[in-house]
């Protein structure tokens, strides 16, 4: 069975990080006591952690001239990087992060730029390629809704990281052609509202995925995560409820852990498939111990991701997330 094919379509930004003593508040000027930049995006991060968890990873996106040192940065990790399009008169995505001393939080404004330049002729042209799944989030704007289309025209199993959330996400993307969600608890609370339009508050993780699960029948699996309280999913073939305690680490930053958590879930899903591979209608479709176990790895390297500074720089090896997960498993 040949190596199942992965491809990330999504953001890259040049991310730059603000140490700040707190998060900064409405009218309030602060100093900064460091400044750091680094390769980032959302979706640039799940390919970076794919690679590094072993997966065959493709990633497609659009940069700027400024940015074209990440293009070539991704690849040293293992990412193949052909799709990656440089725009010659517009700047590379941007994100602002303040990291505060106290509580290791952080804070984002993005500046889109080229993530919301990329357009369906040069998605066509990526999805001439074979691929098998395909994983997207929100940072490269309503072009994505098509893109997932012509994705799951092209019968690949679908992974979709709605984040950041938006008020209308669900009239951009089809939420009844992803197969694998993947939110946190308030990603997971501001969907319930849109699709429920309900105002109600403190909806308990159990009855997010419950509501969700019978308003996108489509959906295999949800997983909503919880940060340091660990996350529920719902595996919906075999009806089976999973909760998972986190792994627990120090705290460095936070940056980027939902990301590495994303890149070794779907690496741990397609990778006992050359010795498992339940097909239905072109859908990946694995046991539900392997899905378990994904989710287990995929923990156990988000905690381990938050124990140093950085996105892409702090994604674990998988060698050292197997070594972790022996304690876990435990």
């Amino acid at each position: 069975m040949e190596e199942s094919k992965i491809l990330t379509f999504g953001s890259i930004n040049i991310d730059e990080f603000f140490e700040v003593p707190h998060i900064v508040s409405s009218g309030e000027t602060i100093t900064s006591s460091k400044y750091t930049q680094r390769a980032g995006g959302k979706g640039a991060n799940q390919s970076v952690s794919l690679a590094k968890a072993g997966a065959l990873i493709w990633h497609a996106g659009k940069i700027g001239r400024d940015g074209a040192w990440i293009k070539e940065y991704m690849s040293e990790f293992g990412v193949k990087v052909d799709h990656i399009i440089i725009s010659e008169d517009q700047p590379t995505g941007r994100a602002f992060i303040q990291v505060s001393q106290k509580t290791r939080d952080n804070s984002i404004v993005l500046l889109p730029g080229t993530n919301h330049m990329i357009n369906l002729d040069e998605a066509r042209k990526v999805l001439s390629q074979e691929f098998d799944l395909v994983i997207m989030q929100n940072e490269i704007g309503q072009i994505g809704g098509e893109i997932l289309k012509l994705c799951k025209e092209k019968g690949l199993t679908t992974v979709f990281n709605p984040a950041p959330i938006s008020e209308d996400i669900i009239n951009v993307f089809s939420f009844n052609l992803v197969d694998y969600l993947i939110v946190n608890k308030l990603e997971a609370d501001q969907l319930y509202k849109q699709i429920s339009e309900s105002d109600k508050k403190d909806i308990s993780v159990q009855d997010l995925l419950t509501s969700i699960s019978n308003e996108f029948k489509q959906l295999i699996g949800i997983i909503i995560t919880l940060g340091s309280e660990g996350l529920y999913a719902w595996y919906k073939p075999e009806q089976k409820m999973f909760y998972l305690p986190a792994f627990k680490t120090e705290v460095l930053d936070t940056t980027g852990a939902g990301d590495t958590f994303i890149g070794y879930f779907v690496s741990g899903i397609v990778r006992n498939l050359k010795h498992e591979r339940r097909v239905d209608s072109n859908v990946i479709l694995p046991t539900s111990e392997t899905f378990l176990n994904a989710l287990k790895e995929a923990t156990v390297a988000a905690s381990l991701a938050v124990g140093q500074l950085g996105a892409m720089e702090s994604i674990p090896s998988f060698i050292d997330v197997q070594k972790s997960k022996i304690m876990f498993d435990d």
